[in-house]
């Protein structure tokens, strides 16, 4: 039995038959691993195959300090303070929800009885029912409900170092009811009676939430746990590999699996990680376990994975994750199959006005900007490979392909007024890309039908908010279907924008200009007018037509060059009536 339930979590099912006249038992295995593990939870936003969620009291920043953050990128945004309810994250620390049962660790004073078999259920449930009706006042608005209980763990083993103390306390237990018993004895019973109590606390206050807020997402914060925190000890052989004991422990919590309808494992990263291939190891194999374990409630309706993370390293607060930290950390979570990214911040990131400006440097220079690049590569792929019916999970799980905008086609721009756009857009060899590196995990209970060809696209349009979009028509694709050679990109755009105190007329000479140089063309477009208070964009954009029989290294720079001529000579002619021109490209 032990066996089949194992195979179970892996998402292999298993049929009994009961043959009447043998009586023999037999064990038919269906070979549905493969078609179980290629579905994934429906998005919890429409479209949204990955989601940004931001758990952090950030709004002090703008109440004490008056420092406004841009939180737009972000799906759900939750505080963390005592007094913030009726939002769309909720974390329920251990004095928000009922009587949960622990020991101060600093002072040894035992709280709700101080042991889960001290604990009065009755009394527990009581009270934790009116917390959540408190913190969750909408019985309709959907969300994501975290409990954040971390002073013991459920199953006894894993209480060590400072929570050995549960250990201790419950063989003392054990033995104040009967001194006849030797210690072994009285250790058998002890974690016999602490781990069901365990079960039957946080078994019953998940059940209750559900049942009271159905339309919230419900689990325990840091739930599945695979404990590959060896990187410190075993720095130069570090694997990250989950054991087979911590997987074997993490089995024996199926009942907890079976009953969230959600999970939430962590991910923050020490220095001791900063920008290291151990970092994307230890992201990796706990993300990837979280994705093993969420099969195991319902293979074909697997459980959500919002994988929690911090902008910040957990030993130096005032160190923010770098662009490499975030590829190992989100970018991990995202190409592996996660549902989402939650963000989660302390007090530390508000403290006074300094701390708030760096957290918005921080936002706008960096976090912001990767989170669009991965929220709108997700989408791409999303479409392009699963016509938006699936999410795009990496083939090789070890590999290092991610779901990334490619920086040569597409730019992450901010405007003057703080909003983002994005300047180009995907090209062929990024749209297959997709297909070669990922496949298609079809939202449970939906119609899916992955593309093989990506011939098969004529349209694309994929939006993650009102102004960040990409768009392909047919015509930019139909080369694809009747070249026999592949194409050779070398597409360069510019942007030049210029913000003018005078009302700027049209540039005849320049208007609609074409320049062709051999099989080259440069095509520069510009408005009519711009006013007092517009800035004006020129979009000037040059192709290479030829195929990669037909064109050198050589012949493509000395075409980017005289395109740079051409403009420069432009801009010259331009600058009596312009101001301030601000000057971007990618080549």
């Amino acid at each position: 039995m032990e066996t089949v339930r194992q195979m179970q979590s892996f998402g292999i099912c298993v049929t009994y038959t009961y043959p009447i006249a043998s009586g023999m038992v037999f064990a038919t295995l269906l070979v549905c691993c493969c078609s179980s593990l290629n579905i994934r939870a429906r998005p919890v936003v429409q479209n949204s195959p990955f989601l940004s969620i931001w758990n952090a009291p950030t709004e002090l920043c703008t109440e004490r300090t008056g420092v406004q953050l841009d939180m737009n990128i972000f799906s759900f945004i939750g505080s963390t303070l005592k007094t913030s309810t009726g939002q769309n994250i909720t974390l329920f620390y251990p004095d928000r929800l009922g009587y949960y049962p622990y020991k101060n660790e600093i002072t040894g004073e035992a709280l709700n009885g101080g042991l889960p078999q001290l604990s009065l259920l009755e009394n527990h449930l009581k009270k934790a029912k009116e917390d959540i009706q408190f913190y969750i006042p909408s019985d309709e608005q959907f969300g994501l409900a975290v409990i954040d209980w971390e002073n013991w763990r459920p199953v006894w083993i894993r209480n060590w170092g400072s929570k050995d103390i549960y250990r201790q306390e419950s063989i003392e237990l054990v033995q104040q009811r009967d001194l006849s018993l030797s210690e072994a004895e009285a250790r058998i019973i002890a974690k016999m009676e602490f781990e069901a109590a365990a079960k039957s606390i946080m078994l019953e206050s998940l059940k209750l939430g559900i049942e009271m807020k159905p339309n919230r997402l419900w689990g325990y914060y840091l739930y599945p746990d695979c404990y590959n925190y060896d990187y410190k000890q075993n720095p130069y052989n570090y694997t990250g590999t989950c054991l087979d004991i911590e997987i074997e422990r993490n089995n024996e919590l199926n009942w907890l699996w079976e009953k969230s309808t959600a999970l939430y494992p962590s991910i923050y990263l020490e220095t001791a990680l900063r920008s290291s291939r151990n970092a994307q190891l230890f992201v990796r194999n706990r993300v990837q376990e979280a994705i093993r374990i969420s099969y195991v409630s319902n293979a074909t309706h697997p459980l959500p994975v919002f994988v929690y993370t911090r902008p910040v390293f957990t030993d130096v607060y005032e160190e923010y994750l770098s662009q490499d930290d975030l590829v190992n950390t989100i970018g991990e979570s995202a190409a592996l199959g996660a549902s989402g990214i939650v963000i989660w911040g302390d007090m530390n990131l508000t403290q006074n006005k300094n701390t708030c400006r760096t957290l918005d440097n921080y936002l706008r220079r960096t976090l912001t900007p990767y989170l669009i690049n991965v929220t709108m590569a997700a989408r791409i792929c999303s479409q392009v490979l699963c016509r938006d019916s699936g999410a795009c999970v990496r083939k090789k799980g070890n590999s290092s392909d991610y779901l990334h905008l490619n920086p040569e086609n597409i730019v992450i721009q901010m405007t003057k007024d703080g909003k983002y756009t994005l300047q180009g857009q995907p090209a062929f060899q990024d749209l297959q890309m997709f297909i070669e590196k990922f496949d298609c995990h079809c939202y449970a209970g939906q119609s899916c039908e992955p593309r093989a060809d990506i011939n098969d696209i004529h349209y694309l349009h994929v939006c993650i908010s009102e102004d960040i979009c990409i768009q392909i028509s047919s015509n930019a694709l139909s080369n694809i279907e009747d070249s026999e050679e592949k194409i050779l990109s070398n597409r360069t755009v510019f942007s030049l924008l210029s913000q003018s105190k005078v009302t700027l007329s049209a540039h005849p000479e320049i208007e609609d200009f074409q320049s062709t140089f051999g099989n080259n063309i440069l095509n520069i477009t510009i408005p009519k007018h711009s006013t007092v208070t517009a800035v004006t964009r020129y979009d000037l954009e040059a192709n290479d037509t030829r195929t990669s029989s037909s064109s050198s290294s050589f012949k493509i720079t000395m075409f980017n060059l005289l395109s740079l001529i051409l403009i420069l000579r432009t801009l010259i002619q331009m600058t009596y009536e312009s101001e301030n021109i601000l000057f971007s490209g990618c080549v």
